[in-house]
């Protein structure tokens, strides 16, 4: 593995196990707007922008989709955030990997409102320069614009010393999109044949094995 210096992290599903939350917000959307789904849509609306996933998965037209992203974000907002918590030892390998003089942030689809709620929340700001999260609107929601939003912050010059974390075939395409490599999660929500088949660079078991990618040579 190549020296990385920055390490830009996913959130939902790479950070934190949010999905129970994260499910009960879309359940009570779709309830509050008598739309039938399955417990496999559900599971996978983990991840994507809802935008694309209620385009996708349901066919609706813009008007109505927004009206779901009101009506689950107010819940999301009411409290619904809480019900998450920050994977086994995600902890220690931000702290070490920080100690290590490594730069790290995040880069999540998650609206950033809600990701600064989160990462307060859970005390995890002092570990990241830099915390990245999608724009309220539809304007910068795709993980490649969250992505070249944190590479700006951060004022990265060269993209070869960065590193995208991340669960999810959306991490991966934003990460190629933008022209960065990337560790695939098995901890997360997608699975390994989803990360495989999208090209992740890497792939790893344990936040551990992050740490020793990036600091045992």
């Amino acid at each position: 593995m190549k020296n990385y210096k920055y390490i830009l992290f996913d959130l939902d599903g790479t950070v934190t196990d949010s999905k129970p939350g994260i499910v009960n917000c879309i359940r009570y959307a779709l309830d509050s707007k008598g739309i039938a789904y399955t417990s496999d849509v559900l599971d996978q609306m983990v991840g994507p922008p809802f935008r694309v996933s209620m385009k996708e998965f349901f066919g609706l037209e813009l008007d109505e989709i927004e009206d779901l992203i009101t009506l689950y974000r107010g819940k999301y907002e009411a409290g619904g955030w809480r019900d998450c918590k920050i994977y086994d030892g995600v902890t220690d390998m931000l702290a070490t990997l920080k100690a290590a003089g490594k730069t790290l942030a995040i880069a999540t689809s998650k609206p950033i409102k809600f990701t600064s709620i989160m990462v307060d929340g859970l005390d995890l700001r002092k570990y990241f320069a830099y915390v990245g999260g999608a724009s309220t609107d539809a304007s910068k929601e795709a993980k490649a614009d969250v992505i070249e939003l944190v590479l700006e912050n951060l004022k990265v010059e060269d993209k070869s010393e960065v590193l995208m974390v991340g669960d999810r075939k959306y991490d991966i395409i934003g990460a190629k999109t933008v022209g960065v490599d990337c560790v695939g999660v098995l901890w997360g929500y997608g699975s390994e044949k989803e990360l495989r088949e999208y090209g992740a660079d890497y792939f790893a078991n344990t936040p551990s094995e992050i740490v020793q990618m990036l600091l045992e040579k």
